[in-house]
């Protein structure tokens, strides 16, 4: 069996950081599209409570965390990294607007958003350097693009944009499509390998 020598390493922090960048970039869009829109607009409550994306977040970050310390498989753990950083990227974008209180583009609740990126950047960095590129030999493309394409099928949630918008609805269409694509050329191999072809997690000798 395969094996790597860190638990999350350097590849599982840039998937974080990855899946975070998208997230937060995605949600600022979609709030940016959506201030033009008026009272009108359709708004998801249940008995009061709206839905906002940070609740999505908390979910995401509370299933990825469970697979991740019960998976063996580093490819498992790396996937669910990626997860985990949009989860913690829609926290991140809504931290300032529902516990601090702030409006939505308040310098402070932007710096919250660009701070966070900063430091899993900074502790992707860190890690690279005490762990070498050793880990990302075992990322082949079909993970990669794989989890490339989670990235455009959660790019494609613009597509619930109001008022609707042709650009926007050919974007959002288009990422699907494309997640589509890689997922069915690509996806089915990376799971393949996830059964088969386990890379295991073994701590480095101290």
């Amino acid at each position: 069996m395969q094996r790597v020598g860190t638990f999350l390493g350097p590849v599982g922090l840039f998937f974080i950081s990855l899946g975070y960048t998208v997230a937060a970039l995605i949600a600022r869009l979609f709030v940016t599209l959506e201030s033009v829109c008026t009272s009108h607009c359709p708004v998801v409550r249940v008995e009061g409570f709206r839905f906002h994306h940070m609740y999505y977040g908390f979910l995401l970050v509370a299933i990825s965390a469970g697979v991740m310390l019960i998976a063996a498989d580093a490819r498992t753990r790396w996937d669910s990294g990626l997860v985990m950083g949009i989860g913690v990227g829609l926290i991140a974008d809504e931290v300032g607007l529902l516990i601090l209180k702030l409006s939505y583009w308040n310098w402070i609740s932007v710096s919250i958003v660009a701070g966070g990126a900063l430091f899993l950047y900074l502790a992707t960095l860190t890690e690279l350097l005490r762990s070498g590129l050793h880990d990302f030999h075992f990322v082949d493309r079909y993970q990669f693009l794989a989890l490339l394409g989670i990235l455009f099928g959660f790019t494609g949630f613009l597509f619930f944009d109001r008022p609707v918008r042709m650009v926007v609805e050919t974007v959002a269409i288009s990422s699907w499509l494309v997640s589509i694509v890689l997922m069915t050329k690509y996806g089915r191999r990376h799971f393949f390998l996830l059964r088969h072809a386990p890379v295991d997690y073994r701590p480095k000798p101290r």
